[in-house]
């Protein structure tokens, strides 16, 4: 397994085009999509921006394939495929590596996280292949896709809400970061509150105030306490994958935090700090 890293991006998967990789003239019609790719769909305007360019200028950078049976199957460049059938190419300049299973998947994945705009769905489906076909960890996608490991954890974590919520957010209705605030709260809560994001046009940080705003200042007396108590273990429970538990001791508050898994815990650690690197570095692309 080659190290990836987006920062290097996909070049760094199967190397830059050289005079050692030949370039064949390949029927379109033998070349089969990647069964790997997670874009199920394609911009129509930006396909005919590139056909017309395609027509103009013709392909400056060959496709690249893999040999299947009797055909190929494509590897890299769907829509350079796609825009030259739509002007009426019966073939294509194309460079025929070899790779396996889990190097198609991982290239798939790679190159439209560095080249394309997957909604957060389709990059968690991407994930949650590599993690259930080919047995990746958490630790292993964060190291060789280049995401942070709570960026993993959060990304599959959205597989997990409620259908209406993944449609939303594959619609684009709802960002990423209102997927990751719902995804601490009930199913039935998530889509009342998709329902207010849309409805209402709330930031992110908006929707988490609005969470927030039922948490009650510190007691006064013995009944205060116990509904502050509930209310504060409530909000733990649904910002965090754990059960807690909070007890008022003569001098202060003790705060119990239970995960049933390892990766719960760090993924709880990792989120903490990065609301460090928020409130230090300023919140990108949350709204």
């Amino acid at each position: 397994m080659a190290k990836i890293s987006l920062g290097r991006g996909i070049d760094s998967l199967y190397g830059e085009p050289s005079r050692e990789d030949p370039t064949h003239s390949i029927a379109v019609s033998a070349i089969h999509p990647n069964p790997y790719q997670p874009r199920k769909s394609f911009s129509a305007e930006a396909l005919s921006e590139l056909a017309s360019s395609l027509n103009r200028h013709g392909l400056l950078h060959p496709v690249i394939v893999v040999k299947k049976g009797e055909g190929y199957l494509l590897v890299s460049g769907e829509r350079r495929l796609r825009a030259a059938e739509m002007i009426g190419w019966t073939e294509i300049p194309a460079i025929v590596r070899e790779f396996s299973d889990q190097d198609l998947l991982e290239i798939a994945l790679v190159e439209n996280l560095k080249r394309s705009d997957l909604n957060p769905v389709e990059v968690a489906t991407g994930l949650k292949r590599l993690s259930d076909e080919f047995r990746w960890t958490q630790e292993n996608l964060s190291e060789y896709i280049g995401f942070k490991r709570s960026t993993v954890a959060n990304y599959l974590r959205l597989l997990e809400l409620d259908p209406e919520v993944i449609a939303s957010i594959s619609e684009g209705e709802i960002s990423f970061g209102h997927a990751k605030v719902l995804s601490a709260l009930t199913e039935k809560d998530q889509v009342h509150w998709k329902n207010e994001i849309i409805r209402r046009g709330l930031s992110v940080r908006a929707l988490e105030d609005r969470l927030n705003r039922k948490q009650k200042p510190r007691p006064v007396n013995d009944e205060s306490t116990k509904t502050w108590i509930q209310e504060n273990r409530q909000t733990l429970e649904r910002s965090l994958p754990c059960q807690a538990k909070i007890t008022k001791q003569k001098k202060g508050w003790k705060v119990e935090l239970n995960f049933t898994k390892m990766d719960e815990l760090e993924t709880m650690i990792t989120r903490l700090s990065d609301k460090f690197e928020d409130k230090t570095e300023g919140r990108i692309d949350e709204k």
